[in-house]
C-alpha cells in the first residue's frame, strides 16, 4: 500500500505596478476549506490574546518620548510588505506546515512561561516571531521571503529593555554634554561642564543647563533608526547607500541632539527666564526630527555626488555578497 501526502501550492503572482503586488492564495471557494478556516480562527485568537500587550505598548508610546514612533510601526510594516517583490510559488508541503504549526505552538508555550515568570518585555517580544510563524503557516517560504523585512521592522514596536536602555542612554547623555559644551565654547560662550550639567556664564551670573536623561538623544536615535530603515526598505537604493545610511543613524541622532542643547544654551544666555528657556527647549525639540531628516537627505545627495553609484554598489556587493555577480551573470 503506498502512502500519499497532499500538498498545497501557494500561488504568488508577479509584482504589478512597480513593486506593488497583489497576492492570491486561491479562489474564494478555497478560503472556505477547513485549513483556511482554522488559520483565520487562529489569527483572530492570537490578535485577541495580544491585545493587552499592545495596550501596554501603546501606553509606553503615549508617555515615553523615546518611543512615540510606535504608533506608526504597524502601518509602515504593512507598506513595506506591500512594496516587496513576490517570489516564485513553491509547494507548501504537509511537513512544512507541521513545522510551522509546531513552531507556533512552541512560541505560545514559551509565552505562557514568560508570563508566569513576570518577564513582561520578553512576553511582548514573542509577538514578532509569532507573526512570522503565522505567516509561515499561511503561505510557506515564498510569503516569508516577501514579508521578512516587515516582520523585522516590528521590532520598533518594543521599548528597549531597562538594562539596555541604561547602557545606551548614559553614554549618549555624556557625549551630548561634552559635544554641546565644545560647540558652546566654540561659538563664544563661557561654559564649564560638570558631569551632565553645563554652567553658562551670563550677565546675571552662572546659569545651569542640565542635560537630563530625557535629553540624551535616545528618542532621536530610535525614531531616526525607524525612519531610515523604513526608507531603505520602501525606496530602491543601491546596497552601498543603504549601508551608509544605516551607519549614519547614530552620528546624526547625536549631532541633532547636540544642536538642540546648543540652541537652548544660547537662549539661556540671551533671554533668561524660566518660561523662555522652557519654550526654547521645547521648540528645539520639535525641530530635531526635521533637522535629522534634512541631514539624512543631505547625506544622500552628497553620496550621489561623491561616488559612482553603479561602481560603488558593485564593490559593496563584491565585499558583502561574494559570488552574487557570478551567479547573476
Amino acid at each position: 500500500m503506498g502512502l500519499t501526502s497532499s500538498r498545497t501550492t501557494v500561488e504568488i503572482p508577479p509584482s504589478i505596478g512597480g513593486g506593488l503586488a497583489s497576492t492570491s492564495f486561491g479562489s474564494p471557494k478555497d478560503l472556505l476549506t477547513p485549513r483556511y478556516i482554522a488559520w483565520i480562527l487562529t489569527a483572530g485568537v492570537l490578535i485577541w490574546s495580544y491585545l493587552p500587550n499592545l495596550a501596554t505598548l501603546a501606553h509606553t508610546w503615549s508617555n515615553d518620548s523615546n518611543y512615540t514612533h510606535g504608533y506608526l510601526v504597524i502601518p509602515i510594516a504593512i507598506a513595506i510588505f506591500w512594496s516587496r517583490p513576490t517570489f516564485p510559488p513553491t509547494t507548501h508541503s504537509q511537513f512544512s506546515q507541521a513545522i510551522a504549526w509546531g513552531s507556533l505552538v512552541f512560541l505560545l508555550a514559551l509565552r505562557v512561561l514568560l508570563y508566569e515568570l513576570s518577564y513582561q518585555w520578553a512576553e511582548s517580544a514573542t509577538l514578532i516571531p509569532t507573526v512570522a510563524c503565522l505567516i509561515w503557516t499561511y503561505g510557506g517560504w515564498p510569503l516569508i521571503l516577501r514579508a521578512w523585512p516587515a516582520i523585522v521592522f516590528l521590532i520598533f514596536l518594543l521599548p528597549l529593555p531597562t538594562s539596555v536602555n541604561n547602557m545606551v542612554s548614559m553614554p549618549m547623555q555624556k557625549l551630548a554634554t561634552v559635544g554641546s559644551s565644545f560647540l558652546l565654547q566654540l561659538s563664544g560662550l563661557w561654559v564649564i561642564p560638570e558631569g551632565n550639567i553645563i554652567n553658562i556664564k551670563t550677565s546675571k551670573g552662572l546659569e545651569k543647563l542640565e542635560v537630563a536623561t530625557v535629553c540624551n538623544g535616545l528618542s532621536m536615535l530610535m525614531s531616526l533608526a525607524a525612519v531610515v530603515i523604513a526608507t531603505i526598505s520602501l525606496i530602491q537604493l543601491p546596497l552601498w547607500k543603504r549601508l551608509a545610511l544605516l551607519a549614519s543613524v547614530l552620528p546624526i541622532a547625536l549631532f541633532s541632539n547636540i544642536i538642540r542643547i546648543v540652541t537652548t544654551g544660547w537662549c539661556y544666555y540671551l533671554f533668561g527666564g524660566e518660561h523662555s528657556r522652557k519654550l526654547a527647549h521645547d521648540w528645539a525639540g520639535f525641530l530635531m526630527m526635521p533637522q535629522a531628516l534634512g541631514l539624512v537627505f543631505f547625506e544622500m545627495v552628497i553620496l550621489s555626488w561623491l561616488a559612482d553609484e553603479k561602481g560603488a554598489s558593485e564593490e559593496v556587493e563584491r565585499i558583502f555578497l561574494p559570488g552574487l555577480n557570478e551567479r547573476n551573470s
